[in-house]
């Protein structure tokens, strides 16, 4: 029999093989004939007008096809983003990836070959030029001739032209905010001095304009009026550029000599010992030469955003602190 132990709809008994049992001919219901008769009509009569069909509301549902290798992928990962650097596994390694490669065949220095495994000062060619990836030989060479020199001063071009705005790009963030706030603050300090360096320049190109004019015309020697005009238009000059000459050494010197003086010449230094410390905490951390360059490429190289951020704050910050003070 082929309802054995499905439920009948009128009574909700299962039923058993040897139960008397009618199929309703318009939707395929099976009851108990008692049931049939206690109703005078099929149990689900009052579903036939929606077009009910027993047999397909009580199919059986198909069955999903067993995981496999090639089916195995659910949802959640098709929907999830493919990382470009995947992270460590339990076992403290990482899968096989191409990770990036830089030229570490080795640097030529002072008529010295230096070999990519060989230590020049707490790291290796192979990690120095891994952990600062851009402009890694111009640095590599920088380590290798100062590894010996005690002196804390060194000069470096992109500190200069950029101040603190290089140590957010190298990832040097606490020095590179202690800059910054230096660089900021001086900047507020000389503003009030401004308005004295504009008066002056203001007052200097007319006299300077003048002076230059009657020197092209010409100017007799024995037109004494002419001399003395000439002779106090230079004594003008002079006098103003005098007056204006302390708030103008002020102004270069807080906004030269902290912006991009001083963080030329400890930029070198600072970057060494932070890549030094970032190298040595990788090595205490794994032994694995691929986990030990994933680190390090983590955690050196360069952030361009970082370098944006110092920058725009380094121009605007002074006048937006200075509006907000002046405010109250």
């Amino acid at each position: 029999m082929f309802y054995d132990n499905k439920v009948c709809d009128g009574c909700s008994e299962v039923m058993l093989e040897g139960d008397d049992i009618v199929v309703c001919p318009e939707c395929g219901t099976p009851q108990h004939r008692e049931c049939y008769k206690k109703n005078n009509q099929c149990v689900n009569a009052h579903l036939h007008a929606e077009g009910f069909d027993w047999q397909k509301a009580n199919a059986e549902p198909e069955k999903e096809p067993e995981p496999t290798v090639e089916n195995s992928t659910t949802q959640e990962d098709e929907q999830a983003p493919q990382r470009i650097m995947p992270d460590f596994t339990a076992d403290g390694e990482i899968p096989e990836i191409p990770l990036p490669e830089f030229n570490i065949e080795g640097v030529y220095v002072n008529g010295q070959t230096f070999g990519a495994d060989e230590d020049i000062g707490g790291a290796t060619v192979r990690e120095v030029i891994t952990y600062t990836q851009v402009n890694s030989r111009h640095y590599l060479k920088k380590f290798i001739k100062n590894k010996n020199r005690k002196s804390f001063i060194s000069w470096n071009w992109g500190a200069f032209f950029f101040g603190p705005a290089w140590f957010f790009y190298r990832k040097l963030y606490k020095a590179g905010a202690v800059l910054l706030a230096l660089a900021i603050s001086a900047t507020i300090a000389v503003m009030p001095l401004m308005p004295e360096i504009d008066t002056a320049a203001a007052k200097l190109e007319p006299l300077y304009n003048q002076f230059v004019e009657k020197l092209e015309a010409g100017v007799d020697e024995t037109d004494e009026a002419a001399q003395a005009e000439l002779k106090k238009l230079s004594e003008e000059i002079t006098v103003t550029l005098k007056n204006a000459l302390p708030y103008s050494l002020t102004v270069l010197g807080a906004t030269y000599v902290v912006s991009q003086i001083i963080p030329a010449l400890i930029a070198n230094s600072f970057y060494r010992k932070k890549m030094l410390d970032d190298i040595k905490f990788a090595k205490k951390a794994t032994s694995d030469p691929k986990v030990l360059k994933f680190s390090l490429i983590r955690r050196g190289g360069v952030s361009f955003v970082a370098g944006l951020f110092a920058t725009l704050a380094a121009s605007y910050l002074p006048n937006i602190i200075m509006s907000f003070v002046s405010y109250f």
